[in-house]
């Protein structure tokens, strides 16, 4: 369920670069797997120059966690700093770094507030070694400037804006989450399994939308299904109103829906109503996945004929679910995901046996891939220690970040709507 900001130029203290707005990706059912195929994969270690800027080093190591909190998604940022929590709570039970514990420290995101760059400057006034987050697209694209200038790292566990693939992040950034430009090919194969020759993409019209239509029309060229004209829209009602009218008009078989929580559904809705007799099947993405909890549930036959795509967000690992008190009601979005990002911090501290944020950058890859499979911060420890090298998989499922700091090869999730709410169908990739 994306937050959204609206961005400002001048949100950006770093140096000059032409960014973009909000995507945060939404939910999905991950298996926690060990890939043992990982083990003959290449060293991914960075080789291109990182900043050369260094500190006094007290051999703590510190990390920050930099999500919402007193917004309308608290419950998201909740389960991020639970995640985190979790995370540094195993790593000091098995005696933390260098035998002194990880220390974590939590600030506010703000995504609905003034802004989030108190959070970072308290943050960066720690002395944090690195930080878990931002969680916004929006704040990662304006705020990263100057945690990069600060020579600090940062994983994000759900910015998924594919303008985040380029950003002149002197390698110090990373995700836990597959970029949007990935979920884009994903959207294009769950059209291809509908069988449809031609689609119509409608689209939220900010830099989100406008990049994620980009995506999404390219993997469909790719799979040479013919594309109508892309309708853009606005959350504005008469906007809605017009795309909706435009796209009905067009008659495609199948509409692909790139929204957020709530003026996608409504988008749904309102082309259907247009659409008597056509009944077109919709592909949305995964911002519609947890739709409002405010939303009312969607006509029964609208519902059966939209299939949605997500990436995978929530853990099967039982044992990490229990210690995280996840339930039904209470599942923790994305918990796993920022549990990995502690634990990738840490691992990559430990090959570099140093708490420098430049030194723990150079191995974040490394520890994800090429070296023997381990599932948690103790084992993986255990076999650095015994001198091998390590493919860290944890409770987020198989994982294994590039040279730039991306996941690579996700699963993602198809989702279907019952009464408003999203019930799991199978994968893509």
């Amino acid at each position: 369920m994306p937050f959204q900001r609206t961005y400002n130029p001048e949100m950006r203290r770093g140096p000059s670069l032409p960014i973009a707005a909000f995507a945060m990706a939404s939910l999905a059912v991950g298996a926690a797997s060990c890939s043992s195929d990982k083990a003959s994969t290449p060293s991914t270690v960075i080789t291109e120059p990182v900043p050369l800027i260094t500190r006094a080093d007290d051999g703590v190591l510190t990390i920050g966690v930099l999500t919402p909190l007193g917004s309308a998604y608290a419950d998201i940022g909740e389960s991020i700093g639970d995640g985190a929590r979790l995370a540094v709570d195993d790593i000091n039970d098995a005696d933390g770094f260098g035998g002194k514990g990880v220390k974590l420290i939590t600030e506010d995101e703000d995504v609905q507030g003034p802004g989030f760059e108190a959070g970072i400057a308290k943050l960066l006034a720690d002395n944090v070694d690195a930080i878990v987050g931002p969680a916004s697209s929006t704040d990662a694209l304006a705020g990263l400037g100057e945690i990069v200038d600060a020579g600090v790292v940062a994983c994000s566990p759900t910015a998924s804006a594919s303008m985040l693939d380029n950003f002149p992040d002197d390698n110090l950034f990373f995700r836990t989450i597959p970029s949007d430009t990935l979920q884009g090919a994903a959207i294009a194969e769950a059209v291809d399994q509908t069988g449809a020759s031609e689609a119509t993409i409608v689209y939220i019209d900010d830099a989100y939308g406008q990049a994620f239509q980009a995506s999404v029309s390219d993997a469909l060229q790719k799979k040479q299904i013919d594309q109508s004209d892309s309708v853009e829209y606005s959350n504005e009602n008469d906007s809605i109103e017009s795309a909706s009218t435009k796209v009905a008009s067009i008659g495609a078989g199948v509409v692909v829906v790139i929204g957020d929580a709530t003026s996608g559904p409504v988008m749904l809705e309102a082309i259907d109503a247009k659409e008597p007799t056509l009944k077109p099947r919709y592909v949305v993405n995964d911002a519609m996945r947890r739709p409002a909890a405010s939303a009312q549930p969607m006509a029964e036959a609208l519902a059966a004929r939209v299939r949605g795509v997500s990436p995978k967000a929530y853990s099967t690992d039982q044992n990490f679910l229990d210690a995280l008190g996840a339930t039904a009601d209470r599942p923790r979005p994305y918990a796993a995901n920022a549990y990995d990002c502690v634990n990738l911090i840490t691992l990559a501290a430990w090959s570099a046996s140093s708490t420098q944020p430049i030194d723990i950058a150079r191995f974040m890859p490394e520890v994800s891939a090429g070296g023997t499979p381990c599932m948690s911060f103790a084992q993986c420890r255990d076999d650095l220690l015994a001198g091998s090298n390590i493919n860290y998989d944890g409770p987020s499922g198989s994982l294994t970040l590039d040279a730039n700091g991306e996941v690579t090869n996700p699963t993602f999730t198809l989702f279907g709507l019952e009464n408003g709410r999203d019930v799991d169908e199978g994968s893509v990739q």
